[in-house]
C-alpha cells in the first residue's frame, strides 16, 4: 500500500475492480474542488477513469491509457490517453489524446457546449478547454472549426486560431452563427370602436423576459467527427 504524504491535502481514492496487476482493471481517481468555485459542476467532484494505470502520488502525476474518461458534474471529456498532474489546491492539469478527444458540458445557458479535437488540454482551476488539432466546438447551434480553439467553461467564451502559439498558418477558421428569434415587440394597430372610430393603441409593453431551456441530454451530432463521442 501506498501511504499518501501528509503535505498533500488532495483526497485521492484509487479503486481497482480487482487488483493493480490485473492489466484490464478498471482505475478511479476522485477528489473535490473547493466549494468556492462559481460553476455548478465546479463543486462536484472529479472522477476520471481508465482501464490502465500508472502514477506517482507523491509528485501528484498520473498516466492512465484505454478508455479514459473525465467527469465532472455535467462535464465530460474523453480520450484514449491522459496525463494528469494535481495540484495542492485540490485541482488538475490534464492533456488528453485520441481521434478524437471528446468534450461536452452543459452551459449556464442550458444549453450545451460539444467539441472534438486530437488533442485537448483542460485546466480545472481556470476552467479552460483547449481543442488542438481538427478542432470542433458547438456552443448551442453556433459552431466553430479551426486546428486550434480555446474555451473558457467559466465564462462561457472562446477563439479560435490556426495555432496557440499563433505562428502557423492553415486554414483559417470557420464560424457559423445561427440566427436567433426576436420578439415582436411592436403595437399592435389600434381597433375600431362600436361608433366607427379608432380606439387609443395601448403602448407596447416591455417583452417577456426569455427564460433559459435546460437540454437534460447533449444533442447527438450528425457529423463523423462525433461519430465516437458518447
Amino acid at each position: 500500500m501506498i501511504t499518501r504524504p501528509p503535505r498533500r491535502a488532495l483526497a485521492l481514492t484509487i479503486a481497482l475492480s480487482h487488483a493493480l496487476t490485473v492489466a484490464a482493471a478498471l482505475v478511479a481517481i476522485s477528489f473535490s474542488p473547493p466549494s468556492a468555485a462559481e460553476k455548478a459542476d465546479r463543486k462536484q467532484k472529479a472522477t476520471i477513469t481508465s482501464l490502465d494505470f500508472e502514477g506517482d502520488q507523491g509528485k501528484g502525476v498520473y498516466r492512465l491509457t484505454r478508455d479514459v474518461a473525465i467527469v465532472q458534474g455535467t462535464l465530460r471529456i474523453t480520450a484514449d490517453r491522459a496525463d494528469v498532474r494535481t495540484t495542492e489546491d485540490e485541482q488538475y492539469y490534464a492533456i488528453l489524446t485520441a481521434k478524437p478527444v471528446c468534450f461536452r458540458q452543459r452551459t449556464d445557458g442550458g444549453n450545451w457546449a460539444q467539441g472534438v479535437s486530437d488533442r485537448v488540454e483542460y485546466d480545472s482551476a481556470k476552467g479552460i478547454v483547449e481543442l488542438i488539432g481538427n478542432a470542433v466546438l458547438f456552443v448551442g447551434d453556433d459552431e466553430t472549426r479551426a486546428n486550434f480553439i480555446v474555451y473558457n467553461t467559466q465564462a462561457n467564451t472562446f477563439e479560435a486560431r490556426d495555432s496557440k502559439d499563433k505562428k502557423t498558418t492553415g486554414k483559417g477558421v470557420t464560424f457559423v452563427l445561427q440566427p436567433r428569434d426576436k420578439e415582436d415587440t411592436s403595437a399592435a394597430p389600434p381597433a375600431e370602436s362600436t361608433d366607427g372610430s379608432k380606439a387609443t393603441a395601448k403602448p407596447a409593453g416591455k417583452p417577456a423576459a426569455k427564460t433559459n431551456v435546460v437540454q437534460p441530454n447533449p444533442p447527438k451530432r450528425n457529423e463523423p467527427a462525433f461519430s465516437r463521442c458518447a
